[in-house]
């Protein structure tokens, strides 16, 4: 038997339908799934992954990890515009953990061609008004954005 996976990131998607080999399909948080045997937000015991189907999926969620580490894929689940919280939120998302505010804006600022001011501001989130950022025309971001070491 072979597997096969695609990596595929989007900001958003339909619900899953089931079909074919499959009674039931839902979208679920990645620790669910990798928890083998563990239990899912609603308390029912949550099945194993079958095969080596941890592993892809574990392999994966560290490919993606990776990838908004040195390149500018995270501004692509942002708006057009958006404020450094909201590009921060994206890669406390993907990375798992939290991140200090202050250090994050400045090295998402200081790296070369990766957010360009658009010279608006917003109060979208509450607070004093937010500085708006777009996405530059770097693809590869130099110095990386490493994420923190947990």
């Amino acid at each position: 038997m072979v597997s096969v996976a695609h990596l595929a990131l989007a900001p958003d998607l339909p619900a899953p339908r089931a079909g074919g080999d499959a009674n039931s399909a839902r979208w679920a948080p990645v620790e669910e799934l990798l928890q083998q045997g563990g239990y899912g937000r609603d308390g029912e015991k949550a099945a194993p992954l079958a095969f080596d189907h941890a592993q892809i999926l574990a392999d994966g969620v560290e490919r993606a990890r990776s990838k908004i580490e040195y390149s500018s894929l995270a501004t692509a689940f942002c708006p057009t515009e958006f404020t450094v919280g909201e590009l921060r939120r994206v890669y406390e998302a993907v990375w798992g953990v939290a991140l200090d505010p202050r250090n994050f804006h400045r090295k998402v600022t200081g790296t070369p061609g990766f957010l360009v001011p658009t010279g608006g501001t917003t109060t979208r989130q509450g607070g004093r008004p937010a500085q708006l950022f777009r996405a530059g025309g770097a693809t590869l971001l130099n110095p990386p954005m490493l994420r923190p070491e947990v």
